[in-house]
């Protein structure tokens, strides 16, 4: 069975350099447990510690696990196992190569000694921070959706991006709102932000924020089909190692029309369009290739990342302009078109000129781009920055104080302004608090975090 592209990774860290030069593999590391409680600093380890597995379509044996701008890499184990120890303190660019695999991504600025469990989504080139969380003396903090619930798991049991957390009966949870909710409120799908302790195999949690009720995760996924079992009234198989299922419900096309789920064989190349489900794919829509179908004859699969140079038109018809190894491509959005910043979905407000961007969409003749999705993989130094989400880890005093926005930390000054700013006295710096919507814009700075020049509680 191929292995899954999603990375995971328990993080000890401090971040560093975007540069990295690749070194090659040496004997593999062992795999790690997924939920097993995370050693300590070692006193003999001066720096942070970067624990971790990895799951890629290229061979493990292959893919070595590197931190950019240092000597520092370590080869991923059969089982997906990685260590790098001595990281220095500063930014950190984690970077993983391979057979087919040469992706790198940024984490967030932390202090030595701090350990971080992150999550990072690896296909190729591209890899995307899909979760972070923290921990210090034993406390741990976790940020992402659910991906699945009892049954399928024990009960008062959930996994939230690959962790699996625990809950008792002095678990607290609670809506954005600060509402008291129940375990039945939670939902696959929802983005929660998860505080507790590390137990043996699992977060025990002391409190559970659910952020984002938007449990609709859509997921494209293209590959050969592998394992296929079941009938056309429930059926599954595998792409890359990620289970997808299907039932009849799910529509297959070809190319010149509807086509029924006989054309579904093992070998067979497919994209799939589906849902994401308590751990697995649901497809909505088969596409099997090289059978025929009534759709327009262009490339559903077109894709470019690169630094976004212009942007021009009105919402929600704009005109981007992604530069990508010196070459232009004219990437167009339409209102169906999703924007997203860490796998938090965002407006078309959060683009800004010198971003990061990777498009994915249908290739027109023209060779532009419709845009079905947006990611903002990262932000230019100084440039314009605006998220929206629940904010968390709220520390300081008014007016000076720092708080995160999906994985970002936010800063405030005496410059920055409140809203909504009436009824008088309007919006103010301590309305703020843990759970609270907002959506900040400001500038994002060279450490990484956001300077807030306006705050708006929605």
């Amino acid at each position: 069975m191929r292995m899954p592209r999603w990375i995971g990774v328990l993080t000890f860290v401090a971040l560093g350099c975007v540069a990295c030069g690749g070194e090659a593999p040496q004997t593999p590391a062992g795999p790690s447990t997924t939920g097993a409680a995370l050693p300590g600093p070692s006193s003999a380890t001066q720096g942070a510690t970067i624990r971790g597995n990895v799951s890629a379509g290229a061979p493990l044996a292959a893919v070595a696990a590197q931190v950019a701008g240092t000597p520092i890499s370590s080869p991923v184990g059969p089982g997906g196992g990685f260590s790098l120890d001595g990281v220095p303190a500063g930014a950190v660019q984690l970077r993983f190569v391979g057979s087919g695999v040469d992706a790198s991504v940024a984490l967030s600025p932390v202090q030595s000694g701090d350990v971080v469990s992150v999550l990072v989504g690896v296909a190729g080139a591209t890899a995307t921070v899909q979760s972070e969380s923290r921990n210090a003396g034993g406390k741990v903090e976790l940020e992402g959706r659910i991906e699945s619930l009892p049954p399928t798991q024990a009960a008062n049991t959930l996994v939230v991006d690959g962790r699996t957390v625990t809950t008792t009966t002095t678990t607290a949870i609670r809506d954005g709102n600060d509402a008291a909710k129940a375990f039945t409120d939670l939902a696959i799908g929802q983005r929660v932000h998860v505080k507790g302790t590390l137990g043996v195999d699992s977060i025990v949690a002391d409190s559970i924020l659910i952020q984002n009720t938007n449990i609709a995760i859509p997921v494209n996924v293209n590959g050969i089909v592998d394992q296929l079992s079941g009938t056309s009234a429930s059926f599954e198989f595998l792409i890359d190692g990620r289970k997808i299922k299907g039932d009849k419900t799910t529509v297959f096309f070809g190319d010149t029309g509807l086509l029924g789920f006989s054309a579904l064989k093992n070998g067979a190349r497919v994209e799939v369009k589906g849902e994401m489900r308590d751990g697995s794919v649901f497809a909505v829509r088969i596409h099997v290739n090289g059978s025929d179908t009534e759709e327009p004859p262009q490339d559903e699969s077109a894709s470019v990342e690169g630094r976004l140079e212009s942007i021009a038109g009105t919402k929600l018809a704009l005109t981007l302009e992604i530069k990508s190894s010196g070459v232009t491509t004219i990437v167009t959005t339409t209102s169906s078109t999703e924007v997203r910043r860490r796998g938090d979905v965002q407006t078309l407000d959060a683009l800004a000129v010198g971003q990061t961007v990777h498009a994915v969409g249908t290739r027109m003749a023209d060779k532009s781009i419709v845009a079905r999705m947006l990611q903002i993989k990262d932000d230019e130094p100084e440039g314009a920055f605006v998220i929206e989400g629940s904010l968390g880890g709220l520390k300081g005093t008014c007016p000076v104080i720092n708080f995160g926005v999906n994985g970002y930390t936010v800063k405030t000054s005496a410059a920055t302004k409140y809203y909504p700013d009436v009824p008088a006295p309007g919006a103010k710096c301590e309305d703020l608090k843990s759970g609270t919507k907002v959506e900040v814009e400001g500038k994002r700075q060279s450490d990484g975090s956001v300077l807030a020049e306006k705050v708006t509680k929605k």
